[in-house]
């Protein structure tokens, strides 16, 4: 019985430790080194051997509690409603299948902008939905959310999906205004995210985990940048999953 349980305690250790090295542990090192405007992107979204071995839907389903499709379906679901001869921007290439769920809602019937800040994240999706032979309406674009090389209200649509809890708040603020900035009126932006749990002890945990692997994270339990926008401007309605633990928040241009 020893033996059994010295090896699974190992095993998680060892998946524990692999994980800090490729998220907080590598940002320790960069924000060490020259000033970079990549300095806040984990070591896991940069190397394209871990990116491709990390791309798994089982990852992604246990990350997120097992309510990743839930989630999916909640974020893109505007948009899926509403895709005949439009325009969707997906800003930061996610893990698991939401790029593909995107890009087979829209195929022959819209256009799919897939932009992120890392040329190998950017590579990765491509080589991703080409396998699918879902690509043809997708367009990839590399470069720094917080400003983004499109005109102000060229799409329909703009969904993230847990892009925020990695950048700094600086960031979060500055790649969220320019989000707004790229939707037509009567277009929407939706973005999924954690939010402050309901129950104090899943709070206390996420903590935890949030220290050792997210060091952003937790600021989604304050942020609301949505309070500040203009209720003749914008329709806001936000969402909260799973006691409180994750939010989708739809921000709806109305002029």
């Amino acid at each position: 019985m020893l033996l059994p349980t010295l090896a699974f305690l190992g095993l998680v250790l060892g998946i524990g430790g692999f994980f800090f090295i490729t998220t907080r542990g590598s940002l320790l090192v960069y924000q060490h080194g020259r000033p970079s405007r990549i300095r806040h992107v984990y070591l896991i979204y940069r190397n394209p051997f871990l990116i491709w071995l990390l791309d798994r839907q089982f990852i992604s389903s246990v990350i997120l509690l097992f309510q990743y499709h839930r989630l999916v379906k909640h974020v893109l679901a505007p948009a899926c409603a509403d895709r005949q001869g439009k325009r969707i921007l997906q800003v930061s290439c996610a893990f698991g299948d939401f790029s593909r769920k995107l890009a087979a809602c829209y195929h022959k019937k819209g256009e799919v902008f897939i932009f992120d800040i890392m040329h190998n994240e950017v590579q990765h999706t491509h080589r991703k939905l080409a396998a699918d032979q879902t690509n043809a309406d997708c367009r990839f674009f590399q470069g720094d959310a917080e400003a983004m090389p499109f005109q102000e209200g060229v799409f329909d649509h703009v969904v993230s999906f847990f892009l925020f809890h990695e950048l700094p708040m600086v960031q979060k603020e500055k790649a969220f205004a320019e989000c707004l900035r790229v939707v037509k009126p009567g277009g929407t932006f939706v973005y999924g995210e954690f939010h402050r749990p309901d129950s104090a002890l899943v709070g206390l945990l996420s903590r935890f985990y949030f220290w050792i692997f997210e060091p952003y994270a937790q600021e989604m339990w304050c942020w609301n940048p949505a309070a500040t926008l203009d209720p003749h401007d914008w329709s806001i309605r936000r969402e909260t999953l799973m006691d409180g633990y994750f939010q989708v928040v739809k921000l709806e241009r109305l002029r």
